[in-house]
Parts: C-alpha cells; structure tokens; sequence
C-alpha cells in the first residue's frame, strides 16, 4: 500500500530587504568635505639591496645587488608617486659623507644620508634568501629527461622616514618560481639558471616590494563616491589591487606623538565600511560598497576579519595654528663658489610641516616639486652677485636666505688657426745646393703649438722664426708646412720649388781655317789628312780642317801631281 502523499508545508516568509543606502545624499554631503590638501610627490633615496650575512648559499647562480637595485628603482619609477635620487648622487653624497654602501644598512646612517639628501623616506633592502634547487628526472616509459629548476628569492625592505628618524614600515617580498625543460639525454644537475628567467624573478620581487612600499606611504584612499553607490579610489592598473579584491575602509583619527621624543607613531583609525573592487582602470579604480559607510579621503587596507563597523562618531579636532615658517636650504650656487659659466642655476630646497604657498627667487615667484625650487639667471653680473629667496606658507609665516657668488666668464673659445707664410724657398725657384733651408713665420692670436715641415718638426730661432732642413729630389718639389695653436686649430701652407745639381756637358770641335793657292791645277791638295778642293781655274783654295790631335800648333800641306810628285809644307799655327 503506497503511503498518502503528505503536504508540502508553506515556505518560510523572507526577511524584508534593508533598506537601500541613500546614496545621492552620501555622495553631496561627500562634496561639502573640504578637499584634502594637496600633497607633491615624496622624495625617496634607495640604498643598494645588500645580503643578509646568514643568506642561505645559491650554487650555480649568481645575483648581483647592483642590478636588482637598477631594477628595483625602474619598478618604483612607473608609480609616478615618488622623486627617486639617482643612483649618481647617490654615490656622490656617499663619497662626501666618506661613507660606504654597505654603511647604509644601519638606519641611523641612512636617516643621516636621507637628510643631506633633503628627501623624505629612505629605503633599505636586504636579500635574506636566494637559492636555486635543481631536480633532474627520468621521464617515465621514455628515453627522455626532465629538468626542474627552482628559485626562490626574498627579501626585506624597510621604509625609513628620513625626517622624523622613525621605522615607517618593514614589508618582505617573496617570490618562487619553478622552471622545467625536456632533454633528449640526461642533462648536467649543475644548478644554472638562464639571464631571463632569474629577470623574471627579480622583476616580480621588485613589483611586489614596490606595492608595498607605495601602500605604506600612500595608502589606498578613496576619491569620490557617486549618487549610484560607485566607490573611486585612486590605484590603477600595475598598482597592486586587482578586480574582486576586498578593501575595508577606515576613518583617519588624531596622530599618536611620543611625548618623549616628538616622533609621530601613527594615527588613530576606525572600520567604518567594507568595498569590493570592481573594475581596474589605467589611474584609477571602480569598488561597490558591501557594508558600511565610506567617505571622500578615507584609507582603505585589504580586509581582515568581520565586517563590524563602529557607528559615527564627532569630527576631529581642528588643527592647531601654524606659526612656524618653511625653512629654505640653498644647493647650489655655493656660497661665495666662483662661476665661469652662464645661465647660472640656483636651487633651493624649501620645506614647512604644513605646505609651502609661495616661494620667490630675486621677487621672481617660481614653481617646483618635491621641496625643490629651480631658477635661471641667464646673465649674471661680472664680478660679484646677490641671489636672495624667499618663502611663505599656507598661514603667512615668512622665512628668507640670501646667497652670494662671483661671476668670472671664461674667455670666448679659440676657433681660428694660425698665420702661416714661407719665406724661403720661394714658390717656383730654381735651387742647385742641397739641403734646402726651410724658414717659416708663423703668428697665433693666443699661442702657437706646433710647426711641422714635410712632416718634420721645425725648431724656432733668435729672429721668431721656424727653420728646418729638408733633402730635396731631382726636379719639382713640394714643401708642406702645417702649424697649430694651443687650441688644436690647424693652417696649412705650401710652395714649390725645382731642384737640379748637375752642371751641363759641353762639346766642342777646333777648326783651322787655311786659305792658298796651287800653281798644278791638276795636282790633288790635303790639310792634315783631309782631301781638299781648290779653284781649278786659278788653283786657290781656303777650307776648315780639324787640328791634328797630335799636333795641334801646326797644319800639313801636301799637294800631289798625277806622276805621284809630291810637295809637303808644315806651317805654324799663329
């Protein structure tokens, strides 16, 4: 028998919703709150990241402090919150300071650092563990291998408010990260880690250190709220919060001050809402309210524990009167320094516990970031200058410094080149004797440097000149002079001139001139040897024969009839 059906019973009435948040009214009372006063971005001095002496030993690996600090400071750079000291002046105050890197791992030291710096918060960052761990495994049912490569790096980072000496925060960045590669053959168990994967490492540490430390100086804090309920803090995308995050929102009391010491240790809060991030945007972020009441200028940290949260309570107090006015530190120029150079920048650095209003250079109002004040004078005075500044704060209180400094302007730059003519040889001369002297007369606005004739080095002489020797070659030559001034500056000259040192070969031949007459027309006539014609029809003859080598003083006549009768004269040559 199949048992009655029973009746279901009647559902259980639901509870009335709450009701709705008024948000249009939270958001114009919000806009009634007077706007927070506005804060320029924190100056900041990173120490270089040192190792904990107990560090845990890494094989195989290598991690230099030097460019994890690089990149630590690139990190913090993104947030666009902070004036980062550059690593240059930071060596540079440390050498004035004569203190080393390793010395600004005691606070004390770095609070010093920080104040010559004028910066707000020094940061000291210390690897407590770096190791890599490798596993080398058989692949199971393969002939293959695989690699696991562990690393683990963390490290603690203290924030140091350099003007108050106190411990602002102590964060501690952890990251691991395990790497594995297949190999064809059993690969070396030799611990390395490849340059890319121990960046990714060291890039995740720093982001994680540089949320915190952003966290720490400037919280998370609400901008607005809107008539739909839509809470707007300002943190965006890469800022460390991420879509779903539960914030809880706390209401700034009165600060909590060492009566001992002066030194504020904090501040007074109250849990008065909860929020859940809803949208990351690139400056800023969207959250919805899960309970409570957040308000304009509010601190949010992530959530911890119940949402229980106290009811309203009376307005802080008012602030108490500011009498005290900002105090101006003049960086450069130095006092009574001598400058040779112009524009001529003065720097200042002017800070008040409250907020710098308005600050002059020479009545010149100008602005600045962080404390530091810039300015330009574009042509100081020869001889000696007056920089005067003056500063005011938001209540009126008035504070000046006077710095003074000589002007001494450096003489224009040399760009012209000497003056270079060659006296001797002249261009074109004919020159038979060797070697040929060289003299050159060079002139310089400021002072000669340098002669070289042909490549040789000329020496000066008594009269101012420059002289040098050179060997010529048979035919056209070039001499090149080049001089220089103290400057570098060069001028070139040169002429030519032709060199011949052989004398001439000279030839020549004697002739006598013998003038007679034969009385036999029909005889044969020689002088010296040489056939010789005569006038057939009156026998007179005059012709030029050589002399006789032999005889040179004398000439032979020799006249020869057909029956071979013969007549011979020798005469004297006069």
């Amino acid at each position: 028998m199949e048992p009655l059906a029973q009746p279901e019973p009647a559902p259980a009435p639901r509870p009335a919703p709450a009701p709705r948040p008024d948000y249009a009214r939270w958001a114009a009372e919000d806009e009634q709150l007077p706007a927070p006063p506005a804060k320029s971005k924190a100056s900041i001095a990173v120490a270089p990241f040192t190792f904990h002496r107990n560090v845990r030993a890494r094989p195989g690996a290598e991690l230099e402090t030097a460019t994890l600090t690089k990149k630590f400071i690139t990190e913090l750079g993104t947030v666009r919150k902070f004036d980062v000291v550059e690593r240059d002046q930071l060596d540079t105050l440390l050498a004035e300071m004569e203190l080393s890197e390793a010395g600004l791992t005691d606070p004390k030291r770095a609070v010093k650092a920080g104040q010559m710096f004028g910066v707000d918060y020094f940061l000291l960052g210390e690897i407590s563990v770096f190791t890599v761990t490798t596993r080398v495994k058989p692949i199971p049912r393969t002939s293959r291998w695989n690699k696991e490569v562990e690393v683990r790096l963390i490290a603690d980072m203290r924030i140091v408010n350099a003007r108050t000496s106190a411990m602002l925060a102590t964060e501690k960045g952890d990251v691991r990260k395990v790497y594995r590669t297949m190999y064809r053959s059993r690969p070396a168990n030799d611990g390395r880690i490849a340059p890319a994967e121990l960046d990714a490492v060291q890039r995740e540490l720093c982001q994680q250190l540089v949320h915190k430390v952003v966290d720490a100086i400037f919280p998370v804090r609400v901008l607005r709220l809107n008539a739909r309920g839509v809470v707007f803090l300002n943190r965006g995308e890469g800022a460390g919060i991420a879509e779903g995050d539960l914030l809880d929102v706390f209401r700034p009391g009165e600060a909590l001050v060492d009566p001992d010491t002066g030194e504020v240790l904090g501040s007074e809060e109250t849990k008065v809402a909860r929020i859940r991030v809803e949208q990351v945007l690139p400056k800023f972020s969207k959250a919805s309210i899960v309970g409570g009441r957040p308000r304009k200028g509010y601190i949010c940290r992530p959530a911890h524990g119940e949402a229980r949260f106290a009811p309203p309570v009376a307005p802080p107090p008012a602030p108490r009167p500011d009498r005290e006015p900002p105090q101006i530190s003049v960086l450069s120029p130095a006092p009574g320094s001598v400058l040779d150079a112009a524009p001529v920048e003065v720097s200042v650095r002017v800070l008040d516990d409250r907020q710098v209003a308005r600050v002059t250079i020479n009545d010149a109002e100008v602005g600045g970031r962080g404390g530091l004040y810039r300015a330009r004078m574009s042509q100081p005075l020869e001889g000696e200058n007056r920089v005067r500044i003056d500063a005011w704060d938001g209540a009126g209180n008035h504070s000046s410094e006077e710095v003074r400094f000589r002007y001494a302007p450096a003489p224009p730059p040399d760009t012209s080149g000497p003056s270079v003519r060659i006296l001797a040889p002249r261009d074109g001369q004919r020159i038979n004797s060797s070697p040929v002297q060289v003299v050159v007369e060079v002139t310089d606005d400021r002072e000669v440097g340098h002669v070289q004739v042909n490549g040789l080095e000329a020496r000066l002489d008594a009269q101012g000149r420059y002289r040098v020797a050179i060997e010529p070659e048979a035919g056209l030559n070039e001499v090149r002079v080049l001089a220089s001034d103290a400057a570098g500056n060069r001028t070139a000259a040169q002429v030519r001139f032709v060199f011949d040192a052989t004398p001439p070969t000279v030839r020549a031949e004697a002739t006598i001139l013998v003038e007679g007459k034969v009385d036999d027309l029909s005889a044969k006539l020689t002088i010296n040897g040489v056939p010789v014609e005569f006038d057939r029809a009156t026998g007179r003859y005059a012709a030029r024969v050589p002399a006789d080598p032999e005889h040179p003083d004398r000439v032979v006549i020799v006249a020869t009839d057909p029956f071979g009768n013969q007549t011979r004269e020798v005469r004297r040559i006069r």
